[in-house]
């Protein structure tokens, strides 16, 4: 079997566990984009057509479509690890940093799907949320909504998000999840640098809005 029916038959089995999901409203550890289910095949379709042509891509994907025949689709997407993930999210950065961004959000769109020990990845949204941004600010503010209740306290979304917010008028917005990501990362600095690192990029931030906003009063 060539790689191009293997992307056939895989995307079909994804659709058809889409399709089960929806019509049971069934509550899995990944969730689902809600687009129509067609759109999101043709994506995933056009996603793994540009994935196969990278051979460190390739060789990952051959993985998973052969683990798909071997187990169910839900069990598959739950096998790839982080770092095949980050494989593949780097190829996809290669797409945004060139400037195809619609190609680079399809690449995260697909990543979406896949779940290591049925956990969504948190890098995975934020990259797909900031190239939706880069296309349509308010598609990219939609995403932002969506993602900030499956990572409420994760910092690098936080500031990305409120860089959306701040960006398509919605200010008070932005002043809200940064002043949380702020008590966040005020929580774990001293336990964590990364939070510390953070902490410095939201503070001038939040200042700058706070400013803006009481000016507005």
């Amino acid at each position: 079997m060539d790689v191009k029916e293997k992307i056939n038959q895989f995307c079909q089995k994804i659709e058809v566990m889409a399709r089960e999901i929806s019509i049971n409203n069934l509550d899995f550890a990944f969730p689902l984009p809600k687009t129509n289910l067609s759109i999101l095949t043709v994506i995933y379709k056009s996603a793994l057509e540009l994935y196969v042509t990278d051979a460190a891509c390739l060789e990952i994907l051959e993985r998973l479509f052969t683990a798909s025949e071997n187990q169910d689709i839900q069990s598959a997407l739950m096998g790839v690890s982080e770092n095949e993930i980050q494989i593949l999210g780097n190829f996809a950065e290669t797409f945004m940093l060139s400037g195809k961004v619609a190609e680079s959000a399809k690449l995260f769109q697909f990543l979406t799907l896949l779940c290591p020990r049925g956990a969504p990845n948190p890098y995975v949204y934020l990259r797909l949320a900031e190239s939706l941004s880069l296309l349509n600010i308010d598609t990219g503010s939609q995403m932002y909504d969506f993602i900030l209740n499956v990572f409420p306290d994760n910092p690098s979304i936080i500031l990305s998000a409120a860089k959306c917010y701040y960006e398509n008028e919605r200010p008070k917005r932005a002043l809200r999840i940064l002043t949380h990501g702020k008590e966040i990362c005020e929580r774990h600095s001293e336990s964590n640098p990364e939070f510390k690192k953070f902490l410095d990029l939201i503070s001038p931030e939040l200042l700058k809005i706070q400013e803006e906003v009481g000016a507005k009063k």
